[in-house]
């Protein structure tokens, strides 16, 4: 298999983690369970071969959008299979595909049933004939870009994330933003699907499972004590930090635990 991640142009970075490319020609990965997190991080994939095998109930589109997940995932990769990932932080989920939240939470959605199928082929096509990385990356910035919805309800839930980032506490983001915690909650679930504790139950776990992919950071930190670590991990994970530590990572596990920057912000994704 060959990966790539490139970061998004710099007025994307708030809202776009980056673009992984993700390639299996020759399905040297075929009939290998590939093992996605629970993740706040939702996921647009745009297929330039064979899309890989889901659990879901729409199948493997061509482009399809992935909400919010809280728990994991698996996918099968197979001979031809490439794809770009979008990787995008709830502010860019709420701008580019509003209202959507609580339809994409847990479910993987077909995305010209959102955008239309006309539009969305254009856009695949567009990609496709891109021919490398970095065209493709520099395109998806100008469809990004023309995309993002301003003003309302998501401008200022983008702006109630970057408090909630940085405090880790609802009651301080609903205070600076002047409304009460159930508006705030109505907002996020509106349009990320998950209230504002959820998501930083997610965070949580995401930065302890990254910190013990790359020995970076605490694992521990956020949960009360170890055994608070080990209760969120089987909820969220399925597994003790010990187990998965003595067990065998997926080779994109592996591969994004060693290439930190294909990571950025304490993302694991991949199981």
């Amino acid at each position: 298999m060959a990966f790539l991640a490139l970061a998004p142009h710099t007025a994307l970075a708030p809202r776009v983690l980056g673009y992984w490319f993700i390639e299996d020609l020759e399905g040297s990965y075929e009939g290998k369970p590939i093992r996605t997190t629970p993740t706040a991080a939702a996921v647009l994939t745009l297929n330039f071969g064979r899309p890989c095998g889901s659990e879901f109930s729409a199948g493997a589109p061509r482009a399809s959008l992935l909400g919010v997940q809280s728990r994991p995932r698996s996918w099968i990769s197979g001979e031809g299979c490439s794809f770009v990932m979008v990787m995008l932080r709830p502010p860019g989920l709420a701008r580019l595909f509003p209202a959507t939240g609580l339809e994409s939470r847990d479910e993987l959605i077909e995305l010209g049933g959102l955008l239309g199928d006309g539009p969305v082929r254009r856009l695949c096509d567009d990609l496709a004939a891109a021919g490398t990385p970095r065209r493709v990356a520099d395109r998806l910035d100008a469809w990004l870009l023309q995309r993002m919805r301003a003003g309302g309800e998501v401008e200022r839930l983008e702006q109630a994330w970057a408090t909630l980032a940085r405090t880790a506490r609802v009651s301080t983001t609903a205070r600076g933003m002047g409304v009460s915690t159930r508006q705030l909650e109505r907002w996020f679930r509106a349009h990320v699907g998950c209230t504002p504790k959820q998501l930083l139950g997610l965070d949580r776990i995401q930065a302890s499972l990254h910190a013990t992919q790359t020995g970076q950071g605490d694992p521990l930190q956020g949960f009360s004590d170890q055994s608070h670590q080990i209760r969120q991990w089987r909820r969220y994970l399925g597994v003790t930090p010990g187990r998965y530590e003595r067990g065998n990572w997926s080779i994109l596990a592996e591969y994004f635990a060693q290439a930190r920057d294909a990571a950025p912000d304490g993302l694991a994704h991949f199981f």
